[in-house]
């Protein structure tokens, strides 16, 4: 029992370690966003900056799960005695809290959307005439809704009044920019957002730095298919963006939800130029440093655990 007592603890003790770790990391980048900007294509853009988001969840699972509890499980006595210090239990504690609530928030947010959903389909009624994967509704909202909810059965839903004053073509184009979100399974990655352990909160400058991210990300998606979508997308976002946003559930990309558009039109009417696609040599490079990295990890697992050792012994 006690063996897997000392498992439980090292692993959530280094969760919580690192978690005020990646959480530092995701306030600089927020940081560094705000003061200089990031003028890289949205679609680069949006995974950087998806990546800088999770940090506080990437850091803190591959710490605790992916080296900590491994090197215990693969070096310590099973027949161990050692206890464990008030410092470690605090620690401890400290993870399965962060850990915990970040499993209630994502649980939380899924459960409102499904709510939601639920909702709008029963006072909605059912479209066929749309080009798209999912199903489709139609329901009265005052602000000109176009958004896809849900995860596991992704569902679009387009207010009517969208249907009665935009262009079958701009409704055309707005359709596909919600289908661009769910192929990106942008839903997936607003679920992992809010699962993340924020020690000190989440950042906001990230969270509206992603979500602009996002949605330019889905336009240029639609444009490479169809360049011609660019002045209906254009257009559309300026119909819709006359009026307040409405409130929306967690786990939904929507086509405009407030705010400027301000750069959206510009790249949408006037796109940059394409950035070359990763080359197979920049590929092999990231591969080979993760397996490095990996190697080292191994190589110096025994060391890590001494030092595991040390701190279960000497951290009051």
């Amino acid at each position: 029992m006690r063996y897997f007592e000392l498992a439980g603890v090292s692993a959530l003790s280094a969760f919580a370690m690192f978690a005020v770790l990646g959480s530092a990391v995701a306030w600089c980048a927020a940081a560094m966003i705000t003061r200089y900007g990031v003028a890289s294509p949205p679609v680069a853009r949006e995974r950087w900056l998806f990546l800088a988001r999770i940090l506080p969840a990437i850091v803190p699972v591959t710490a605790a799960f992916g080296v900590a509890l491994p090197i215990f499980l693969w070096f310590e006595d099973k027949g161990t005695t050692e206890s464990v210090s008030r410092t470690l239990w605090f620690a401890t504690a400290a993870g399965a809290f962060l850990l915990l609530g970040g499993a209630w928030r994502a649980v939380s947010a899924w459960r409102t959307t499904a709510r939601v959903m639920d909702e709008w389909q029963r006072r909605g009624r059912r479209l066929d005439g749309l080009d798209t994967p999912m199903p489709a509704f139609a329901i009265e909202e005052a602000f000109p809704l176009v958004a896809v909810a849900g995860i596991l059965k992704p569902t679009l839903f387009v207010a009517e009044r969208v249907l009665r004053e935009c262009t079958a073509d701009e409704v055309a184009a707005m359709v596909s920019h919600e289908c661009a979100h769910v192929s990106a399974r942008d839903n997936v990655k607003r679920l992992l957002i809010r699962a993340c352990p924020d020690v000190f909160g989440a950042p906001r400058q990230l969270d509206r730095a992603w979500q602009a991210a996002a949605e330019e990300a889905a336009d240029a998606r639609v444009a490479i298919v169809n360049p011609r979508a660019r002045l209906d997308l254009a257009q559309a976002l300026i119909h819709v963006a006359r009026l307040a946003p409405a409130s929306a559930p967690a786990l939904m990309s929507a086509f405009y939800l407030g705010g400027s558009i301000e750069d959206r039109v510009r790249r949408l009417v006037d796109p940059p130029a394409a950035s070359p696609a990763p080359s197979l040599w920049m590929r092999l490079a990231v591969s080979a440093a993760v397996a490095c990295l990996v190697l080292a990890i191994v190589l110096a697992a025994p060391a890590v655990h001494d030092v595991m050792e040390e701190a279960v012994r000497f951290l009051p």
